[in-house]
């Protein structure tokens, strides 16, 4: 069988995993942008408040492109990829789960109209929720990740212990935490795909490392047996954003919609969590980090002082407001990024 031959060949099956999901999603969102230019409704609603370029250049671009991202990851994960590995099944679950409440929060801003979808509280609720369940299925896959440690991969690694309650709490926060913040930096055109790349090979080098007792022991990191199988989840991830990234560099032909960056933004935060490496995933995602804390800080001065740090929030609208142009804002957020994973990756590889 194709999928037993690309077992024994693990470089080939990658690079079909990677040209299957780019080839399925290519097609797909080239066949929904020619569908959705007849049918408006499904333009994106644009923020009144925003750049003010923004209202003429975007607001008859096609939304919930992420749904063909979904769909040429699952797709080939179905295809070659092996389902009866546990951990594929919680990333592939959690990633369905997050889209659907980033489709469902899509649909609301088309429906009525607005920029808004439905309230952050609930959407936090749900998402909490469905992450406190997938911690149980971990735990029922290894043991590791009951263990209720967090490691820090200083001299030969070193482990903090948490209590029960702390330690999911954490787990909640980073992969929430991570689902919101790529949310919230997909804004410009092109901006949150090559970041969320860039992320992915750097978990890609990690999972490598943290799946092969040899090299896990060399790097003196966790070894967390049977999550090799999740480099080529990864690669067919990569492989669909690219597909989007063809059609959303500027000017954009087509926006992810949250049904996309909140279930990218899941799992980036999950399989950090899978492969005990969540300090170093901090590192190489600062640039989703200061874009969540743009807006929590402008939300917290603001009813705290009556007043605003930023000239917008996220942080990227401040830049545009700043006077630079979109195009530099997204170069230089993306120079950003390759630095962060330059020096996450450095880190680990001491």
């Amino acid at each position: 069988m194709l999928t037993d031959f690309l077992a024994q060949h693990l470089w080939l099956k990658a690079f079909v995993c990677l040209a299957s999901s780019y080839i399925i999603g290519f097609f797909s969102i080239k066949k929904y942008i020619g569908f959705a230019h007849t049918n408006p409704k499904f333009f994106q609603p644009i923020r009144s408040d925003g750049p003010e370029n923004h209202i003429q250049t975007k607001q008859k671009t096609p939304t919930m492109g992420g749904i063909f991202i979904i769909l040429a990851t699952l797709t080939t994960t179905l295809l070659f990829i092996d389902f009866n590995n546990r951990y594929i099944l919680v990333v592939g679950v959690i990633f369905l789960t997050f889209a659907a409440i980033g489709l469902t929060d899509d649909l609301m801003k088309i429906l009525y109209k607005n920029s808004k979808g439905f309230r952050g509280s609930i959407k936090l609720i749900i998402q909490f929720t469905v992450i406190g369940i997938a911690f149980l299925w971990l735990g029922s896959i290894d043991e590791i990740h009951f263990r209720n440690k967090v490691f820090l991969p200083f001299g030969r690694g070193h482990y903090i212990t948490l209590g029960i309650v702390l330690y999911v709490l954490f787990v909640n926060i980073v992969i929430v935490g991570t689902s919101n913040a790529v949310n919230l930096t997909d804004g410009l055109d092109g901006l949150v795909s090559v970041p969320a790349i860039i992320s992915l090979c750097c978990l890609i080098l990690m999972i490598y490392a943290s799946s092969t007792p040899q090299l896990a022991a060399g790097f003196h990191v966790p070894h967390v047996k049977f999550s090799g199988e999740l480099i080529f989840f990864c690669v067919a991830l990569v492989g669909s954003i690219l597909a989007f990234l063809t059609f959303n560099l500027k000017p954009a032909k087509i926006f992810m919609g949250d049904v996309g960056s909140l279930a990218i933004g899941s799992v980036l935060g999950l399989i950090a969590i899978i492969i005990k490496q969540e300090f170093i995933f901090f590192i190489i995602s600062l640039l989703f980090v200061a874009e969540a804390a743009s807006v929590i800080l402008q939300v917290t001065s603001y009813k705290l002082r009556k007043k605003r740090i930023f000239l917008m929030a996220p942080i990227h609208h401040h830049f545009e407001k700043k006077g630079w142009k979109e195009i530099e804002v997204v170069r230089r957020f993306w120079l950003a990024s390759i630095l962060f994973a330059a020096l996450g990756m450095g880190i680990f590889l001491l």
